[in-house]
């Protein structure tokens, strides 16, 4: 792993971040000015802002009946504003949900964040009626058809299954889920090696061993990187690992002027 003391440095540096912006010091939180001026996801996904709203509304929800459903929804929208302004579902309502997503688009809000690309697959409609229409539906079936919950992998296939479900997302879902207290895939006997790689963690991982990984070895990697990183004390999951690699591509390709975020950061 030719760069694998750079990612490391990454991953000590956007942790710092992140203990220095909980604390209340004041900016700049760190000497680097990629960092002083790029978006990046958290090392751990759980201590990211979404995630942490979704553990504090919807966790506590684990054993209703429409929990896998509603958790779907909350990634694919992904925005706190707009998970307070419909509120847990208790029922699956259509009509109320595009009344609602309708109403903040009107007035000018976001309906939806910016960490995922949300698209409606070449279909010309538009983006809440997709949610609503074709998504949802196809969520509702497949949750109806009583899913095995075996483990993370079987579970994220059949999500795939799903209209408008990417492998990408599959894999949020899945850490979503994983992560609660109280479900099915907590106890998973995967839980500690899944994970999907992505375009950015597939160029990470690139970038971490200087040259072009064949996506065979993509996953054995990982696990290779995942037991290097605990020898230096980060004890992380393999999907945390993955989320790494994406963010440690976005960091060297701004570092080294081939690329560029497309999310800035006030931290300066």
């Amino acid at each position: 792993m030719l760069n694998y003391q750079r990612l490391l440095y990454w991953i000590t540096e956007r942790d710092e971040v992140r203990k220095k912006k909980e604390i209340g010091m004041t900016k700049p939180w760190s000497n680097d000015m990629v960092f002083r001026t790029t978006y990046f996801c958290n090392v751990r996904r759980e201590d990211d802002k979404v995630t942490q709203f979704i553990r504090s509304e919807y966790t506590p929800m684990v054993h209703h009946s429409l929990f896998e459903p509603n958790m779907i929804l909350a990634r694919f929208l992904n925005w706190p504003d707009s998970l307070s302004a419909l509120g847990y579902l208790e029922h699956w309502d259509p009509r109320y949900v595009k009344e609602t997503l309708n109403r903040i688009k009107k007035s000018g809000w976001k309906v939806w964040g910016n960490a995922y690309v949300v698209t409606t697959h070449g279909i010309k409609m538009d983006k809440i009626d997709y949610l609503c229409d074709r998504v949802m539906p196809s969520v509702l079936n497949w949750h109806r058809a009583k899913v095995a919950w075996k483990d993370c992998a079987s579970t994220a296939n059949s999500l795939r299954n799903i209209e408008g479900i990417s492998t990408f997302m599959a894999g949020q879902v899945i850490a979503d889920l994983k992560n609660t207290p109280g479900h099915r895939l907590k106890n998973a006997p995967d839980w500690w090696t899944f994970a999907f790689p992505g375009p950015g963690s597939i160029r990470g991982m690139d970038w971490l061993h200087g040259d072009k990984v064949p996506a065979s070895q993509w996953l054995q990697n990982l696990h290779s990187l995942q037991d290097a990183l605990k020898c230096d004390g980060w004890h992380l999951c393999a999907q945390d690992v993955q989320n790494c690699l994406c963010e440690y591509d976005k960091w060297e390709r701004v570092t080294n002027g081939t690329g560029r975020s497309k999310r800035g950061y006030p931290g300066v």
